[in-house]
């Protein structure tokens, strides 16, 4: 058999495309570098595709959501179904999560999330959220995918901020009973232990590494391409391609539930609501609009909520007085380059000469909505510096979130659209 060819597809952003091109060499294969742009057909004539990892569309929105939706998915999934390997490294995994090739239901929306890092010592205490890097120590729990069949350990480089493997609480089952994880996490014995530090990022059942039910698609965090401890991740491949006796395949059923429509729910009435917009242009607001193929159409806007001990004693003035101290802390605004609107007992005011002034035109709040994380890492971590800092204050809870204006016309499909939320991680609320 001739050296089969590798693809690495590479989306603007990737940073790993090099070193995934020299491992797979050194293993044997041909393999070049494949830009997404590239007419999809020319992909179909490789042997297998491996995504790198990096920063993919500066993973705006949320990693690998905007690669996740480039026309060359179609491609991928085409070959996914035909049982090309396919493998997703750290950001490559999170593109393959996000584009449901690893676990979706009958409309491709993904069942599996990456969502933040948590690290969680063993009395449950959350030590750190986000960024990581480190080396940890994976083993093969699967060994029937193209990228996994061997035995030994391998330690190797992680580094990524979104590497929490979470499921749907139906899917948990699913995952366990078919054997869709491949790699775990494990401590120098080689043993799992869910706390940080054998866990790094508090991922389901210490899962560093999960496939399709197929098995051979595989979204894997760590980066076995930086180090050789990783090259038999490859070698794997080489084997799946020239030995007999590698070359079978997860192949089970999964049993995967339909997501009905989302209802999204109001927000607290007891919440005072402040919006925070760029004044220049926001890449992510345009990069959105591009992927829809649309013009002008969004407002994306940063949203802060605060409840405030014995808000129903306070008078708005007195409400008033403790959000201008909050935006004046610089805490959660820029007002050099950021707008202000906030709304306090159900009326809007716009920040204006240091101060906050009703607005004489009505806010579109039906044409709103707003993106939480069901697990607000962000809103907590600015509470609590907030309270550092203004050691009087009255705020009792923060919350962030993402507030997108959009035609009235598309809400409801803009709700239910993949790009703006996860339905695994995200709630939506409205006003």
């Amino acid at each position: 058999m001739n050296s089969p060819k590798i693809a690495v597809l590479t989306f603007p952003g990737n940073n790993c495309e090099t070193e995934t091109v020299r491992a797979l060499k050194e293993q044997g294969f041909q393999s070049e570098i494949f830009l997404w742009n590239r007419n999809p057909k020319e992909l179909e004539t490789f042997d297998g595709v491996v995504i790198p990892g990096g920063f993919s569309f500066e993973d705006r929105g949320r990693s690998g959501i905007i690669a996740s939706q480039e026309p060359i998915f179609q491609t991928l999934r085409t070959m996914a179904n035909a049982g090309v390997p396919i493998l997703g490294i750290c950001n490559g995994a999170q593109m393959l999560v996000e584009s449901g090739l690893i676990l979706s239901d009958d409309a491709h929306i993904p069942t599996v999330a990456l969502l933040d890092n948590k690290r969680i010592n063993q009395q449950g205490e959350i030590l750190g959220t986000g960024f990581y890097h480190s080396y940890r120590t994976l083993k093969p729990v699967n060994t029937k995918t193209p990228f996994s069949h061997f035995t030994e350990t391998i330690h190797i480089p992680i580094a990524h901020g979104e590497g929490r493997f979470t499921f749907t609480p139906e899917m948990e089952k699913e995952v366990i009973e078919k054997n869709l994880i491949v790699f775990t996490y494990v401590n120098e014995h080689g043993r799992e232990d869910p706390h940080y530090p054998t866990n790094p990022n508090g991922s389901f059942k210490n899962a560093a590494a999960i496939c399709n039910p197929k098995g051979n698609v595989v979204a894997m965090m760590p980066h076995p391409e930086r180090h050789e401890n990783g090259y038999p991740v490859f070698t794997s491949l080489w084997n799946f391609f020239h030995n007999t006796k590698h070359t079978s395949l997860n192949n089970k059923t999964v049993s995967v539930p339909n997501f009905p429509p989302i209802t999204p729910t109001p927000l607290d009435p007891q919440e005072i609501i402040v919006l925070v917009r760029l004044k220049i242009v926001d890449k992510t607001e345009k990069t959105f609009e591009n992927v829809l193929g649309i013009q002008n159409k969004l407002i994306r806007q940063e949203k802060w909520g605060f409840t405030l001990k014995d808000a129903k004693n306070l008078s708005t003035q007195e409400k008033q007085e403790e959000i201008s101290r909050i935006i004046l802390s610089g805490e959660i605004v820029n007002l050099n380059k950021q707008f202000v609107t906030a709304k306090i007992d159900g009326k809007w005011y716009t920040w204006t000469n240091n101060h906050l002034e009703p607005q004489t035109i009505p806010f579109p709040e039906d044409e709103y909505f707003i993106v939480e994380s069901k697990e607000d890492f962000k809103g907590q971590e600015k509470h609590d510096h907030l309270l550092h800092i203004l050691p009087n204050s009255r705020i009792v809870q923060t919350t962030f979130g993402i507030c997108w204006k959009v035609p009235p016309h598309k809400k409801e499909e803009y709700i239910n659209h993949s790009l703006f939320s996860s339905r695994v991680g995200n709630n939506i609320k409205t006003f």
